[in-house]
């Protein structure tokens, strides 16, 4: 497959997210599309794979014009995205998602002739074929961001896409989830498909890709063959050198820490944490490293009153807060953020003023 995008525009009101962009994508490679926040990376990928239309422009697939407007149209002309959060129904289990997901674009003639176990054979075969094991009968809710995606992958294979568009996809994955989807995708560019990786993590690209697009406000700025050493890939997106950030040293204050967590004992079900001991400092950045579902989140909630400690003494300010609730936490200052942002830290139908409010 070889795509072509001729004089792609498309605007937004007053700010043109795309202006005047031609580019061609060839089969085998893997292709980092680089940008700066707001450089209309995630615009023109969604008019690629039929999210959004463009106001002017032409995609032409295998040099022929594409006239496609929806997701599902764009997926039968052999083209998938996976989004940054995967498009999935956390109240259904995984092979129930992935049925649902290959039948609502699948042609009539196959939904009148649907089978569950040929879908179950499917999945399988597509799952060990990428290097997957994903519990079929699981539910989304249980998975993490990483088997989600895994997920959306092995739907879009079993559609038969070509072309396969990843949006910030090592977003909130693990550094050996990382390799098994870098892996996979090496794979799949192997066997002839085209890889679009969308992100502004310059390692991920460096490690990956074969060629890289760069975007800046809008524009197309340049195209750069891999490998490429990484200031000259900042250039590009930035139109100059930027200098490295120094940090300053700071001398943290002995005296009592902000936060502690003092012979703590967590447990959730599944996870047993014992005898854990952490002091947080003012001026102080702590990291809590671990392999995904090691534990990081647990200890985070129990922090912030999400979940209350078996055992143990958590301090805020030298004041005893064990067993106290998230909203007394929060009137003194501390903030769990969730890391699956769409489901505990957003309501998608609120407007930002809304969610201010």
């Amino acid at each position: 497959m070889t795509i072509e995008l001729q004089n792609i525009n498309k605007s937004f009101g007053d700010v043109h997210a795309n202006q005047d962009i031609s580019m061609t994508f060839k089969n085998g490679h893997i292709i980092g599309v680089l940008g700066e926040n707001g450089a209309g990376k995630s615009t023109l990928m969604k008019i690629l794979c039929g999210y959004q239309p463009a106001d002017s422009g032409t995609i032409l697939i295998n040099g022929k014009q594409a006239n496609y407007h929806s997701p599902e149209a764009a997926i039968a002309a052999g083209i998938g995205m996976l989004q940054q959060d995967p498009l999935d129904v956390a109240a259904f289990s995984v092979i129930e998602n992935y049925i649902y997901g290959t039948q609502r674009s699948a042609p009539p003639l196959r939904k009148l002739f649907y089978s569950k176990s040929r879908a179950e054979r499917n999945f399988n075969m597509v799952s060990k074929t990428l290097g997957f094991d994903l519990p079929m009968h699981a539910q989304i809710s249980d998975l993490s961001i990483a088997q989600r995606q895994q997920l959306e992958i092995v739907r879009l294979v079993s559609e038969n896409v070509q072309t396969l568009i990843l949006d910030e996809p090592t977003t909130g994955i693990s550094a050996e989830q990382k390799e098994q989807l870098f892996n996979t995708l090496k794979t799949l560019a192997s066997e002839g498909m085209i890889i679009l990786l969308v992100s502004h993590k310059l390692e991920d690209v460096i490690a990956l890709c074969d060629e890289v697009v760069v975007l800046r406000a809008g524009e197309f700025v340049g195209q750069h063959d891999m490998p490429a050493e990484k200031q000259a890939l900042v250039e590009l997106m930035f139109g100059k050198d930027l200098p490295p950030i120094q940090r300053e040293h700071r001398t943290l204050s002995e005296k009592n820490p902000t936060l502690a967590i003092q012979d703590a004992h967590i447990t959730d079900g599944r996870l047993h944490i014992e005898n854990l001991n952490l002091n947080v400092r003012r001026g102080e950045v702590i990291g809590i490293a671990g392999l995904d579902g090691s534990g990081q989140e647990l200890i985070m909630r129990a922090m912030a009153g999400l979940v209350s400690l078996d055992s143990g003494q958590l301090a805020l300010n030298g004041n005893d807060v064990t067993h106290q609730h998230y909203h007394n936490l929060l009137d003194a200052g501390v903030m769990f953020a969730a890391s699956g942002r769409l489901e505990e830290g957003l309501i998608a139908g609120l407007s930002l003023t809304e969610h201010v409010a």
